[in-house]
């Protein structure tokens, strides 16, 4: 199948080169397209490319969105049924209004396939050259069965994401997308799916196998644009072709100060022909056109990689169904995590429960609802580096204030003055609610998993015989392991720190300082994670375990390590 992308885009180029003979698509004759076992296809250097080299310029009139495809009436009728009867979560970023039109755009090229008189559209020459249905299967959550994945997630956020997009993905085609094209499905239907070939398949079934096919090559595949100032997506031709990663493992290079090479090598930039060095063009005829670039040196035989923007982990394995084995490693990388509430901590006592009610805790709705999280951790705007130099987010505020009035030992009129007020005196019970949170961390991690380890989870990824939905799933399960585990380090920190300097309080008051529970803080030294393992080698010759997850990290704690390496303490 990928010799046949390969002959696909062979000729495509030759296409390119027949409609823009002079102006508008150029090619390096430094870049090459070959077929890999570990990621399809892909394009590489044949020699060094020096940084600012152009490599390829696509006019802008050979992109694919829904507006070179659906006539404009259909294409607002199209966006205003969905934009009004849909329903959006506020994480989705992709499944908009206008993915939905560009999936139904791509269902119109596909259906043109059908018909051998078509095979002079541009668009179906294109289509030639993504990957097949049973590819994407292997990369598509949309094909992913529901129940599996939940085996692997089980109640953590990262399922009730991925079963929210998935219903909303089938109601917007019941709903919405099969009412409008029923009246003429066969323009709409990939008859060359494998998915299709069953002769009990009937029409709708058709166009929703097209249609799941359609968002997973756009959700793997294209890239932003505006239409009239309102944002849209486009698939560009040859562009498309690239692999990519994430912004977020450069960043992490780059921060490191290390001497490797950033990963992304390449950029794509929208100007006017001709381009002449990285992201400088000239504007000889007025023509749009989007030119892809070198951004260092690149090597003879390294493969070209674009950015596929700013993602987390457990973004990146929503958008193209698989995470790269160096977003595991890398220290800094963070996901987005939810935190569940452990029904331990939700009282019973009538003044506690009216004073969390009061400020908007949902207690009965905690018992009812598994899905409703107590709070949620965004590795956007929720840094554990700055939690631990002093600032207190907002989510993790309210965490502390729901376990101070629901489960800590307070002061008499303590929650008489709550109620009236809204305010603690928090740093009175910070001890015992940095432990309790520090528990509430435990529970999470327990509900992720069970009794499974990152390390157990990387071993099984690796295995040949893993599935790719079930490697990505185990991947994404190790980023949200971790993060949970970093955080649950920093409470600890912040518990010690309460405890160590207010003693005196909890013999005054009768707190219950569970320190003696607190045992001693495993994983990385620095950062708290439990994967990658590596130990100190001087300190595990005296039979004493002290990890980090990184070289970086064991450097960055070497100051405060280096006074007991090696020593028995």
């Amino acid at each position: 199948m990928d010799a046949k992308r390969l002959q696909a885009t062979t000729l495509l180029i030759k296409r390119l080169h027949a409609d823009y003979p002079t102006k508008g698509f150029k090619i390096s004759p430094s870049i090459d397209f070959v077929t890999q076992s570990n990621s399809g296809l892909s394009i590489v250097a044949k020699q060094r490319i020096k940084k600012d080299d152009i490599l390829i310029v696509i006019p802008e009139a050979a992109r694919l969105t829904a507006k070179t495809v659906l006539p404009s009436s259909f294409l607002k009728k199209l966006k205003r049924d969905i934009a009004n009867k849909s329903q959006f979560q506020e994480h989705q970023q992709m499944l908009n209004p206008s993915d939905y039109s560009l999936a139904v755009a791509i269902m119109k090229v596909l259906g043109r396939k059908a018909n051998n008189d078509r095979y002079d559209d541009f668009h179906v020459c294109m289509s030639q050259t993504w990957p097949s249905e049973e590819a994407m299967k292997d990369s598509s959550w949309f094909y992913w069965d529901v129940a599996s994945v939940q085996k692997v997630w089980n109640r953590s956020g990262m399922f009730n994401i991925f079963e929210e997009l998935r219903a909303n993905v089938d109601s917007t085609f019941n709903n919405i997308i099969y009412p409008i094209l029923r009246n003429n499905p066969d323009e709409y239907i990939d008859e060359s799916l494998p998915s299709s070939q069953d002769d009990a398949a009937t029409p709708k079934d058709k166009l929703y196998n097209t249609f799941r096919y359609s968002l997973a090559l756009l959700y793997s595949r294209a890239h932003e644009c505006y239409d009239d100032d309102e944002p849209s997506g486009e698939l560009v031709p040859i562009v498309d072709l690239f692999n990519g990663h994430s912004d977020k493992i450069d960043e992490a290079i780059k921060k490191g100060k290390t001497n490797e090479k950033s990963v992304i090598n390449v950029n794509i930039v929208s100007g006017k022909w001709p381009f002449i060095r990285g992201s400088m063009f000239r504007n000889d005829c007025n023509l749009p056109c989007s030119a892809v670039y070198a951004n260092r040196d690149i090597d003879g035989g390294e493969e070209l990689i674009i950015s596929y923007g700013d993602l987390s982990p457990t973004g990146f394995a929503f958008k193209y169904g698989f995470i790269p084995m160096d977003f595991i490693k890398h220290h800094n990388i963070m996901s987005d995590v939810s935190i569940f509430c452990d029904p331990k901590l939700i009282p019973d006592d009538k003044m506690r429960r009216r004073c969390l009610e009061r400020s908007g805790y949902p207690l009965d709705e905690f018992k009812r609802n598994k899905k409703l999280a107590l709070g949620h951790f965004t590795w956007r705007a929720d840094s554990v580096e700055h939690y631990m130099r002093g600032y207190e987010s907002e989510v993790i505020g309210s965490m502390r204030h729901f376990i101070i009035v629901g489960s800590c030992e307070l002061m008499k009129d303590e929650l008489n003055r709550n109620y009236s007020t809204g305010k603690l005196r928090g740093a009175l019970y910070n001890s015992e609610a940095f432990l309790r949170l520090y528990d509430l961390f435990d529970y999470n991690i327990e509900i992720l998993g069970g009794d499974a380890t990152s390390a157990d989870d990387a071993d099984k990824a690796s295995s040949p015989d893993t599935p790719s939905w079930e490697k990505c799933c185990l991947l994404a399960r190790i980023t949200y392991r971790e993060s949970l585990l970093m955080w649950q380090r920093a409470v600890a920190l912040k518990a010690q720190d309460a405890i160590d300097s207010a003693p005196m309080l909890a013999i005054q008051f009768g707190w219950e300082i569970r320190n003696s529970d607190m045992h001693s803080l495993k994983g990385c030294q620095v950062c708290g994670r439990s994967y990658p393992e590596l130990k100190c080698a001087k300190c595990k010759s005296v039979g004493r375990e002290v990890q980090y997850c990184c070289r970086g990290h064991q450097v960055l704690g070497w100051r405060e390590h280096k006074t007991v390496c090696g020593k028995k303490l």
